[in-house]
């Protein structure tokens, strides 16, 4: 089927032919743009501030208050319930959540989107400074701030065999002198313990010289001590007073005078008292590669540059000066994710790129094909110098946009370079050619590009965490169309329009043989095809549209599964140990002990066979570290003397055969039963780590959610698959209460004198807070250690009364034994309790165990219990809000895309047609993830919203054509969309292989790096290669479907109803019912093709 060559004017009415002319007789001017998005974006991408992931905004205001040896309990109390009734309400808050725990209680205000966080950190403050009687004797002071987020980037281990006050004191002055280097910011020194000087005075000591324990607290505090005295104002000047009596080490504390005599006779606290000028009594031991170690982290935080601030730190590192006997060893260093991540885009960039090249030089001209591949590096400068100048940044995220780009960036280079060769065929002069190429296809062009922007547009405006980690990827992607579309406009035709033929020789002949296959596959195949859809519409539609409900199916049956988060090979095994609260640390050492010998053994082993896989072994007793987490995440380390943490780097995945998930396997058989331990986490994949099921349930009576919680937690128990069970009802440590005896009333004590002298003599007494260096130390009065390890010495305590006597407590008081839970958690003034559990994907999905949770179990409670309330938390609500984000942005995207297209195509229902593809688009995405064997998951789902954009434009072109041919060619309807289909056929083709091709590389990639990435590159590859396929085979019959509701709407709706019964059928029956309609439709269809044969005879 041969082209009726176009009279000159045929598209003189698009409004910027003017401008493309200019452009195509001002090869200058076209070629001074490129440059300048070339260079421009070369500078913009060497110049551009790295990081690891976006910097986000603040999302939460954090009041904490430190309330010393006070049980969760009285923390909610006196502290985090007082602080809620204070803020909630306020203008700004969307949820406040708190957690009262030994010692701490601290109230987490979350914002609503784009609420300023300092204003409502201000309004947090003064409603905290308005509590009356706030904070409780004892606490300290409410610390209000906005937590910043920030990102561990290298970690430094300082090992030897030295003590822990050698260590720390080298670790703090490498801490001190990394700040000091430029563009290093922050450096934080973890798994050592704080400073603190303990003041220890025997209850014997104090009977021996006739003191209480509150004379000696009173005496160091009032002896220690750095006060202005004020100035005196001379004739000679202003002469400042001032007293410096302030002591910074144990030495000075002890000449302490507390009591002096007329005879001169004094005595001095270190008469009375041990002093140890060392470490608080919490146990906490570090330990890399079996010896004893402290950890350093670099940090960036903000604007900072990821890559400046790390080769800082390894400059520093190298050069460093440090004791004898001391080693310093880089641990991880976590900007070689980043590195890895832009090697690998830049890797699978040439691949695609290659691939895309040599398509294109198969099936156009050698020049032609040259310069529409230039549309990938011009349009990504060009696209780098745009979002730079919107404040995106070169992270993790952004390559993600990169790569979603990659297969798509040319499609509309593609279009206008196809067309101008067919105008060149007809005929055509060079500079004719050009501008008739670009204007002729310039509307669909204009609308598919415009579309492709529409899916990822209302992502921008997401709100939430969620919305602001992906908001660089729709602001890349629509600047690198942008300015493809600038290139494909008025760079490509001014290159197009001057030069010739570059295609000679044999690639001529190849390129020749080439067009004339797909000529005769268009004008043949493909045509008749069309004409067959278009005569057969109703059952062509019904086919297609039941094949579509088929693959659907895969997902909707499970065959297809679903998870999050794609498992990923990770670096690293990561391993949290937890005792029972109050358990002895001598057992959490046992436990640590038992995994770091098992870890040891593991690595020997494989080490011997030539194949190491442990690079290193780092434990932390006592405590636990949030080490390296995602973007907007806090580090903070627990001291705890019922945990541990335990963490092993791999070597590279590239230089062992054994997965994380068969070493983490090997570490646990090969560890065995831990005694005492009460849970043990063992995390060896990359990404989120929530909790797969998490609710949150609350109800007014504590006793009802107890059981409600026991309950949920047993029934959880029961489901195959789910495992690492938290009922969140952990009980606490051994609490002992203390009531008046009439005895203790009668010699005039008070409850509060019990409790003050108890927590003095057990506790301690802070007197004092010193600054020496940049270290912060306490200094406690307390009892001998040896008088507060057994509950024998409580009863002996001797309790001072106002008139100087004293009694022992087991006189004065009644000790009644309980428990505490270990944390109480509140949201929004109700008291709550989470219970978490983790899903095994090899047996169910975690959808699957929730889906399963909310529709058997928790109906099932809310009867028992009926004033129980759930909602969902941990990574189940994570999901959620995700998808709600994405839902919302897919709907205002297929909204704002019908918009274009009607106002393009002058009509409701044409742009009905065109989006009918995203539903195929889709389809062939889950199909693809069936073909290749992997699970639907949240990158997934990302792709087919990018696919959203994309899949329609072959529709957009082809309408077009047909538009053309019915409206200016007065053809047939029939004629017009056979027509159409054959002309368009190569574009079709072509840009769908140019994105399968550019996307190839990325799905056969094997590194762990990629592996977050491949399942988007199969929604989008494969959802293309299906939508584009179908597209072509169903649309003819869509289109004279269409025309048939306008002619005749009642045929039309009757049989519109069949394919209503027949879809029931089919969704019902499954595969009998395809059977069935398949049969059924193939009479019918045959029916009627004999008819017409008859008909025409």
């Amino acid at each position: 089927m041969s082209d009726p060559v176009l009279p000159p004017s045929a598209h003189a009415g698009w409004p910027g032919k003017g401008l493309i002319a200019w452009f195509v007789s001002n090869p200058v001017a076209a070629n001074l743009l490129m440059i300048l998005f070339l260079l421009g974006g070369a500078i913009t991408a060497f110049t551009m501030q790295t990081e690891v992931f976006p910097t986000l905004q603040p999302r939460t205001v954090q009041v904490a208050v430190i309330y010393p040896g006070a049980t969760p309990g009285d923390v909610e109390d006196s502290i985090t319930r007082r602080i809620e009734e204070a803020v909630i309400g306020l203008e700004g808050v969307d949820r406040v959540r708190s957690v009262a725990s030994e010692g701490r209680g601290t109230v987490t205000v979350e914002l609503q989107d784009f609420a300023d966080a300092q204003v409502v950190k201000d309004d947090v403050e003064t409603a905290v400074s308005a509590i009356a009687d706030f904070p409780p004797a004892d606490a300290e002071q409410p610390q209000i701030r906005v937590p910043q987020p920030v990102t561990t980037i290298l970690t430094f281990a300082l090992t030897g065999p030295v003590d822990e006050a050698a260590l720390r004191e080298a670790g703090s002055r490498l801490e001190r002198d990394m700040l000091a280097e430029d563009g290093i910011s922050t450096v934080r020194l973890r798994g050592v313990r704080a400073l603190e000087i303990s003041i220890s005075v025997s209850e014997d000591a104090l009977r021996e010289y006739g003191l209480t324990f509150t004379e000696v607290a009173d005496a160091v505090c009032a002896a220690s001590v750095d006060l202005s005295g004020g100035e005196i104002r001379t004739r000679s000047g202003d002469i400042l007073l001032r007293t410096n009596a302030r002591r910074e080490t144990g030495d000075e504390f002890a000449n302490i005078i507390l009591r002096s005599s007329e005879t001169g006779a004094r005595v001095r606290l270190g008469d009375v008292a041990v002093i140890n000028d060392g470490f608080e009594e919490d146990p906490l031991i570090s330990r890399f590669n079996g010896q004893p170690a402290v950890f350093i982290d670099v940090q960036t935080q903000g604007s900072e540059d990821l890559l400046g601030v790390r080769n800082a730190a390894i400059a520093f590192a190298e050069t460093a000066s440090l004791p004898p006997g001391v080693a310093l060893e880089m641990v991880v260093d976590q900007s070689q994710v980043f590195r890895d991540r832009i090697s690998l885009l830049a890797r699978n960039a040439i691949i695609g790129f290659t691939l895309v090249f040599l398509l294109l030089v198969l099936v156009l001209d050698l020049r032609l094909a040259f310069w529409v591949s230039m549309g990938v590096p011009i349009s990504f400068l060009g696209g780098f110098a745009l979002f730079g100048m919107a404040g995106v940044t070169l992270n993790f995220i952004t390559t993600f946009g990169l790569i979603v780009v990659l297969g798509i960036v040319v499609d509309d280079a593609i279009v206008v370079g196809e067309n101008t060769d067919r105008e060149r065929q007809k005929g055509r002069s060079e500079e004719e050619a050009a501008i008739a190429g670009v204007t002729g296809v310039a509307a669909p062009v204009l609308v598919g590009v415009l579309t492709t922007m529409a899916a990822f547009g209302p992502l921008i405006f997401s709100g939430g965490t969620f919305g602001e980690i992906t908001r660089p990827i729709p602001i890349v992607v629509i600047s690198i169309l942008a300015v493809s579309l600038i290139e494909a406009f008025f760079i490509l035709p001014s290159h197009l329009a001057h030069g010739g033929h570059w295609s000679r020789g044999p690639l001529a002949r190849i390129q020749d043989k080439v067009a004339q296959i797909l000529t005769a596959f268009a004008e043949g195949t493909v045509s008749r095809w069309a004409h067959f859809a278009a005569r057969m519409r109703w059952l062509v539609a019904a086919a297609g549209i039941a094949i579509l409900i088929l693959v659907m199916t895969l997902a909707t049956s499970g065959i297809v599964r679903f998870v999050f988060f794609p498992a990923i090979e990770s670096e690293q095994i990561t391993a949290d140990i937890s005792l029972p609260d109050g358990a002895p640390f001598t057992a959490t050492r046992n436990a640590a002990e038992q995994m770091i010998a098992a870890a040891e053994s593991i690595q020997r082993e494989y080490a011997e066979t030539g194949e190491p896989v442990f690079k290193s072994i780092e434990a932390t007793i006592g405590g636990r570290t949030s080490l390296f987490g995602g973007p907007g995440s806090s580090s903070t380390t627990t001291i705890a003397s019922n945990a541990a943490q335990i963490q092993i780097q791999l070597t590279p995945s590239a230089d062992r055969t054994t997965s994380s998930s068969e070493l983490e396997s090997l570490w646990r058989e090969r560890t065995g039963q831990l005694a005492g331990v009460e849970q043990l986490s063992i995390i060896s994949s990359a990404g989120p780590q929530d909790a797969d099921i998490a609710y949150e349930l609350s109800h007014p009576e504590n006793e009802a959610l107890e059981a409600a919680v026991r309950q949920l937690a047993d029934w959880l128990a029961e489901i195959d698959g789910v495992s690492e069970i938290e009922d969140g009802l952990d009980i606490g440590k051994r609490q002992l209460n203390f009531t008046l005896t009439p005895a203790g009333e009668a010699a005039g004590l008070t409850p509060r004198d019990v409790a003050r002298q108890v927590r003095q003599a057990f506790f301690g007494e802070e007197v004092q807070r010193i600054q020496r260096g940049s270290d912060e130390l306490r200094v406690f009065v307390r009892y001998p250690d040896e008088e507060r390890v057994g509950l024998s010495e409580l009863g002996d305590l001797r309790i001072r009364t106002r008139d100087g006597e004293s009694l022992p407590l087991s006189v004065a008081a009644t000790i009644t034994e309980s428990r505490s839970y270990t944390r109480i958690e509140r949201i929004d003034g109700r008291r709550i309790v989470e219970v978490t559990a983790d899903v095994n994907e090899a047996r169910l999905t975690p959808g699957e165990a929730r889906a399963r949770v909310e529709s058997e179990m928790l109906p099932q409670l809310v009867d028992a219990y009926p004033e129980l309330r759930w909602t969902l938390a941990g990574a189940g609500r994570e999901q959620a809000e995700d998808f709600a984000s994405l839902g919302r942005g897919l709907l205002i995207a297929i909204v704002i895309m019908y918009a274009l297209l009607a106002t393009q195509l002058r009509s409701y229902i044409q742009p009905l047609i065109i989006l009918i593809a995203i539903p195929f688009g889709i389809g062939g995405a889950i199909l693809g993830h069936f073909i290749l064997g992997y699970p639907l998951s949240f990158p997934s789902i990302f792709g087919m919203v990018a696919l959203s954009g994309v899949v329609v434009n072959a529709s957009i072109v082809l309408i077009d054509r047909y538009n053309l041919n019915v409206n200016e060619r007065d053809m047939k309807a029939e004629d017009a969309i056979a027509e159409a289909a054959g002309r368009r056929f190569r574009p079709i083709l072509v840009t769908t292989l140019t994105t399968a091709l550019g996307l190839l590389p990325i799905i056969a990639e094997q590194s762990p790096q990629a592996q977050f990435l491949v399942p988007m590159a199969v929604s989008l590859g494969a959802g293309l290669v299906f939508a584009s396929i179908t597209i072509l085979m169903l649309l003819p019959a869509l289109v004279m479907i269409v025309d048939d509701v306008r002619a005749s709407p009642l045929t039309s709706l009757a049989v519109m109803a069949g394919l209503v019964v027949a879809l029931i059928l089919l969704s019902v029956a499954g595969l009998i019912g395809l059977l069935v309609l398949l049969a059924v439709g193939g009479l019918i269809g045959w029916r009627v093709w004999r008819k017409r044969r008859l008909a025409k005879a």
